[in-house]
């Protein structure tokens, strides 16, 4: 017993230390939630549009109109981030999130799969993501002080990625679950249907989360403060050493980021499996980021940021390889875990970098470059 409380002792004051402070605590056990809701949602509907149109690549455009508007209007998010209170922005975005994914549910489970439409709503969604990816990027240092911001970083990351892990596992299990229960329905459908209700009622939590939140001056920020949207580009543009970073980074999310995407594919034509061997796939891809997330979490620091570079993008590269090379679960699985591990060592150590280099008037502006 001694031990266990020596041990649980060590992981507060290491791992977790950042939880000691009530603002990043309600925030982290909100987003913790709604994650767990977004990944749901987001393995659902890769999942109903290739099994509904029986094409590889819908679930690349779903990638692309999630992420494309953040490249397009990311600069301009950012510049709102520097300018508008961010605890305010975020609300907000997360509310207009809220009622994409109702409108997702009542669509779905009225037996409307128009894949033209689920695509204009994602579009929004990214759209959306622009302005509320950079506000809650720039929002983090917010919330703890600056000793402890790796941490923050690092728990960010193992909050996302273990809502990555348990998010797709459990919408494998609600793909089962509707089909032995309603053997007569489509259990895809019903089971995105499932996915998309729950999601929704999943922001309410970091809703309630941001209105505990209070932070000094930022309710104070207007929106008329001068500055303009390319001062993140300027800002790296004369430190090349992080504009070199965000510039690998590019290079390193193109090439190894989209694997997620193939997954639904590559489980059925590589594999030979069905459904709920994607979410195995995709559960062991967060899982491997979630081990990542608690390295990072627990043994970041300044001195190992290079180390940790350097090793998330062998590991990630051994991955992809593995995926390649394989038409068995088990090995597919484990080089999976491989490609989450090394893409979260690799993102969580580049974001704690740029987020201690950054000064706070241009934050927000340079996280929306990196997201």
């Amino acid at each position: 017993m001694e031990s266990d409380g020596s041990l649980f002792t060590a992981l507060k004051q290491t791992t977790f230390r950042s939880l000691r402070h009530r603002n990043y605590r309600r925030y982290f056990l909100g987003q913790l939630v709604s994650f767990t809701g977004t990944w749901m949602q987001s393995a659902a509907l890769m999942w109903l549009l290739y099994e509904h149109t029986h094409d590889l690549r819908w679930p690349s455009y779903l990638l692309v109109a999630q992420v494309g508007p953040t490249v397009l209007f990311g600069t301009w998010g950012g510049s709102l981030a520097d300018r508008a209170p961010k605890r305010r922005l975020i609300m907000r975005t997360q509310t207009t999130f809220l009622v994409n994914a109702i409108l997702l549910a009542f669509m779905v489970g009225a037996g409307v799969v128009l894949p033209a439409v689920i695509l204009a709503l994602q579009v929004l969604n990214g759209v959306v993501q622009a302005v509320d990816l950079p506000a809650r990027l720039a929002f983090l240092p917010d919330l703890v002080p600056k000793e402890d911001l790796i941490n923050a970083v690092g728990l960010n990351s193992l909050l996302f990625n273990s809502a990555r892990a348990t998010g797709p596992a459990i919408t494998g299990l609600l793909f089962l679950l509707t089909g032995a229960l309603a053997p007569d329905a489509n259990p895809v459908r019903l089971g995105a249907t499932c996915c998309f209700i729950l999601n929704a009622l999943s922001f309410l939590a970091v809703l309630l989360a941001l209105r505990g939140i209070e932070v000094p001056g930022d309710s104070s920020r207007s929106s008329h403060e001068s500055g303009s949207q390319w001062d993140g580009v300027r800002y790296l543009a004369s430190h090349r050493r992080l504009g070199g970073l965000l510039v690998l980074t590019l290079v390193f999310c193109v090439f190894a980021w989209p694997t997620l995407t193939l997954f639904p594919g590559y489980t059925r034509e590589r594999l030979g499996r069905a459904e709920e061997t994607y979410s195995f796939l995709v559960s062991a891809l967060g899982a491997g980021a979630l081990v990542a997330a608690l390295t990072t979490a627990t043994f970041g620091s300044a001195a190992r940021r290079a180390g940790f570079l350097v090793l998330g993008a062998i590991v990630t590269a051994l991955g992809i390889a593995g995926l390649a090379a394989v038409t068995d679960l088990t090995p597919a699985v484990a080089a999976a875990a491989a490609v989450g591990f090394g893409l979260i060592l690799f993102l969580s150590t580049g974001q704690s970098t740029l987020q201690l280099a950054v000064p706070d008037a241009t934050r927000g502006r340079v996280m929306a470059l990196w997201a």
